[in-house]
């Protein structure tokens, strides 16, 4: 899979095609980086210590699971990203429009979990922000990160069997207790950014913006109190380790290196 290299004086881009994406996501979302037939994004803003990845398709596919294994693998690792160092935050934009199913491949339960224990292995918070309907795997990953920040309209829908979506409900229970994370399961509701705010699950609701405005808004304030957060989550974490939920399938992040992280590496003007 080729990766498309892209530079401007203050920010970087790196972009994956996907033909997938261009059938069931033909208009790319509002993101000025982001192509018709993108499905992974990175987004370096050094000056926030902030890297983003933009998912414009619903879903973990095999090609999406690899590379985002590859990246949490050198991140937990200390290893620079491109030009970024000392990183902060990691911020899983899920930029998909639409209301499809979000399905998982081989090897997402792994990245499920390590993305949960990133807060042990680096100093870098994960956060999800949503923009959409999330359902399926993309709430179950945004579910094992540090926090979720909801824009106004994001939807989040728990129809789905708590076997088969261990993660999810496991995630469900430590947050908000057994009895209520089963009625949320069993009820399959559909949940809107202010009532997943008062469950505790949504950290912040954010307003509705184009691009990465509401991001770099939103993480250029709660910079400032880095230090308490990363505790905070850290502490979290250690008192409440994610549930088992790793395959005994080889792990994904001995995987070779991903083509997302060594585009993103590439001195400025590569391609």
């Amino acid at each position: 899979m080729n990766a498309i290299f892209a530079a401007s004086c203050s920010e970087t881009a790196t972009t994956i095609p996907d033909s997938r994406c261009a059938a069931s996501n033909p208009h790319p979302a509002p993101l000025d980086f982001l192509g018709a037939h993108n499905t992974l994004t990175l987004q370096r803003l050094e000056k926030l210590d902030t890297l983003v990845v933009s998912k414009s398709c619903s879903g973990f596919d095999r090609s999406c699971v690899d590379e985002l294994a590859d990246l949490l693998r050198r991140i937990g690792r200390g290893e620079p990203i491109g030009e970024l160092t000392g990183l902060k935050y990691l911020v899983f934009d899920f930029a998909h429009e639409g209301a499809g199913a979000a399905e998982a491949a081989d090897g997402f339960e792994e990245l499920a979990a390590t993305n949960a224990e990133l807060i042990l292995d680096a100093p870098v918070i994960s956060i999800a922000w949503t923009r959409g309907f999330i359902i399926g795997a993309d709430l179950d990953f945004a579910l094992s990160c540090s926090m979720i920040v909801a824009e106004r309209g994001a939807r989040f829908s728990f129809e789905t069997d708590p076997i088969a979506s261990i993660g999810v409900y496991g995630s469900l229970a430590q947050k908000i207790g057994f009895v209520k994370a089963e009625r949320l399961m069993e009820n399959g509701e559909v949940v809107g950014a202010d009532d997943m705010r008062n469950l505790l699950l949504v950290k912040q609701v954010a307003d509705r913006e184009a691009g990465l405005e509401g991001i770099e808004r939103y993480i250029g304030q709660c910079g400032r109190r880095y230090n308490a957060s990363y505790s905070l989550f850290r502490a979290q974490r250690i008192a409440m380790p994610p549930a088992p939920r790793r395959s005994a399938l080889a792990p994904a992040m001995e995987r070779a290196p991903s083509s997302l992280v060594s585009a993103v590496a590439e001195p400025r003007g590569a391609k």
